[in-house]
């Protein structure tokens, strides 16, 4: 059954992405959203180093729903520990349950506790420190002062002036584009356009210009009750000829799709709102599947004791030498001075 919730999102799409026209009865609060984006951003602050004491990096879209921050700050997030850094993460914590009080997500939380996205990074990168709150400036501040961070990342900040940056990757679905170009809510741009001339780094989500172009690639299915792990050709064997579904809760569920279809399954198609819980008895009752694949973010909210039959991909994003080059060069003026 479709949530009120999933039929508007559905239709706020059409809308912005497929030319439906009914959202033009907002525009008269254009100029408003306008006023309030400029307002936001005549109080940009300082940079990150010089008012935290670490540079901040922030990493976020100009449009509302997926484009694979989250991932992206995973694969920042992982490479950067790698390098030897501590690094630090703020989020909202969208989705908690809890107050907007700051806490430290570890892998023990549920979501419900911290939001479905911090509680996929801590997992995804554990030696990442990870701060939910209503403060990211707060958040970060504890996590210079308590950890040490030497690096603090934020997830989908880009319009979140509070917190000072150094650094911002604006992320765009090269698809699907800006939309109809028009701001919220007549269409998907949380800002004007122009934002992204003011960014560091744009990244395109399937674009064809290398140096820029965000990529995903599967690396192996995991089984959400018993973390049994599987190669993608060990996959392809289990589930060949076998019903299928694909299920998931993401802002974009397309891109989801395209790709296991592009691996070269056959699957019935299940998609909820962002961020939703999938209804687990709901699909096996109505398709009685043989297998359920999900993404990630829809494994860190289920109860693996429900889970007989349902396999993660684990997908890591792929991003280009000329972000990191970039960054490196951001952490090595740091460290200078």
């Amino acid at each position: 059954m479709i949530s009120r919730r999933e039929e508007l999102e559905r239709a706020f799409n059409n809308a912005w992405y497929h030319g439906a026209k009914w959202t033009l009865i907002f525009l008269p609060l254009i100029p408003l959203v306008m006023l309030v984006a400029a307002l936001r951003r005549s109080l940009r602050p300082q940079n990150g180093f010089a008012a935290l004491g670490a540079p901040v990096v922030v990493i976020g879209g100009l449009t509302a729903g997926g484009t694979g921050k989250t991932p992206t700050l995973i694969a920042l997030a992982r490479y950067l520990s790698g390098r030897g850094f501590r690094v630090g993460v703020v989020s909202r914590g969208y989705g908690r349950t809890t107050d907007d009080s700051s806490l430290l997500v570890s892998e023990e939380h549920t979501h419900d506790e911290v939001g479905d996205e911090p509680l996929l990074i801590k997992r995804s990168a554990p030696k990442a420190h990870v701060i939910v709150g209503k403060s990211r400036k707060n958040a970060a501040k504890s996590l210079i002062r308590e950890f040490g961070a030497h690096v603090i990342l934020s997830d989908d900040g880009l319009q979140h002036y509070e917190l000072p940056r150094d650094f911002e990757v604006a992320i765009i679905d090269a698809d699907r584009g800006l939309g109809n170009g028009w701001l919220l809510p007549v269409g998907p741009l949380r800002e004007p356009r122009d934002r992204l001339s003011s960014v560091d780094f744009v990244l395109e989500r399937n674009g064809s210009i290398e140096s820029r172009a965000l990529t995903y690639a599967p690396k192996r299915f995991i089984s959400v009750k018993t973390q049994q792990t599987l190669t993608i050709e060990e996959g392809r064997a289990l589930f060949a000829g076998a019903s299928l579904v694909a299920a998931t809760g993401l802002g974009q569920p397309a891109q989801f799709f395209a790709m296991l279809r592009h691996m070269g399954f056959e699957f019935t198609e299940v998609a909820v709102a962002d961020h939703a819980l999938l209804p687990l008895r709901e699909i096996q009752a109505s398709h009685n599947p043989e297998y359920i694949v999900v993404t990630a973010k829809d494994a860190v909210k289920m109860d693996k004791q429900a889970c007989d039959n349902v396999w993660v991909i684990d997908v890591e994003a792929q991003l280009p030498e000329a972000l990191m080059s970039s960054l490196e060069q951001l952490l090595d003026r740091v460290a200078r001075n």
